[in-house]
């Protein structure tokens, strides 16, 4: 059994309910727990819209496999589709997935349980730690690593949507290889492919739109000469500079990766691209122009 028969909210005598009037919720003390001055939503057990979404299922456990989280009055609840998630999931689901098909979230969510444990090797160094009296998601506080008042995305470690990103792996090292192995910190875990990866790295995956990491690492990153001229380029940014020597060319019109070239090469590529003028001619063009200098005559040197 479960839901608020089996939950331990005691029923109000119906002579002490509040009652509603003019369509507006009765105001009133909330019997639900958090003891506040607030609309009430359900009279019978005078509690409010957030108790409610505690209790009205009370006993019942999350439908999303791996997930341990049974309603006890500390989780909230929601039913959607005849399916029964906890806020975590449910919010994941609404959020993330836009309702995708139960199916779908139900695998996706089974890649987020297994991945690796998060926050080890800061808890480890003390980067971060427990916070006693956690605020609640998206609420606003103190970041207790960049010490910033923002909206909280890790109410656990009080920590900001920017601080989070790094510290969730920190330690970890992007797993990209090739050639030449990646070696920049991993900025996130990819669930789809089991793997560490970097800021870098991903934005590269996102840009091309690149199918897998390994693809990447294996068709891109062990290409070490440019594609055009033959010159040594590499997919890592040595120290001091913006940007690697290797620069991955597509084509703007297909939206497909076309192979690697050197910073030269690109610009020459695209450039040329606009000229009304074709790669053959331009070339045989600049050969006669280097063989046969027009402006090399004698008296054009005095």
């Amino acid at each position: 059994m479960y839901g608020w028969e089996a939950s331990p909210l005691v029923i109000v005598p119906k002579d002490k309910r509040l009652r509603q009037a003019n369509n507006v919720q009765p105001i009133g003390i909330c019997k639900g727990g958090c003891n506040s001055l607030c609309k009430i939503y359900n009279k019978t057990y005078q509690i409010c819209q957030s108790c409610s979404h505690k209790y009205r299922y009370f006993g019942r456990k999350c439908d999303v496999p791996n997930c341990t989280t049974i309603s006890d009055g500390a989780n909230s609840f929601y039913q959607k589709d005849g399916k029964f998630a906890c806020y975590a999931c449910f919010d994941s689901w609404k959020v993330a997935y836009k309702f995708c098909v139960w199916e779908r979230f139900v695998e996706e969510r089974h890649l987020y349980f297994i991945r690796p444990k998060t926050y080890v090797k800061a808890l480890e160094q003390g980067i971060v730690s427990e916070i006693p009296n956690p605020v609640k998601f998206d609420e606003v506080a103190e970041c207790q690593f960049c010490y910033e008042y923002k909206r909280i995305n890790v109410p656990k470690y009080q920590l900001c949507n920017t601080c989070s990103k790094p510290l969730q792996y920190h330690g970890e090292k992007c797993s990209i290889k090739g050639k030449e192995p990646c070696p920049n910190d991993a900025y996130g875990f990819d669930k789809n492919e089991s793997r560490f990866v970097c800021k870098e790295c991903q934005g590269v995956k996102t840009r091309y739109k690149i199918p897998s990491y390994h693809i990447y690492e294996t068709q891109i990153r062990t290409i070490t000469e440019c594609q055009g001229c033959g010159e040594s380029i590499s997919h890592n940014k040595e120290e001091g500079s913006h940007q690697c020597t290797a620069f991955i060319d597509h084509d703007h019109d297909k939206k497909e990766v076309r192979g690697v070239l050197c910073n030269g090469c690109n610009i020459s590529e695209g450039q040329l691209k606009d000229k009304k003028i074709s790669f053959e001619e331009w070339g045989r063009n600049m050969d006669d122009y280097v063989q046969n200098p027009p402006l090399s005559k004698s008296w054009m040197q005095k």
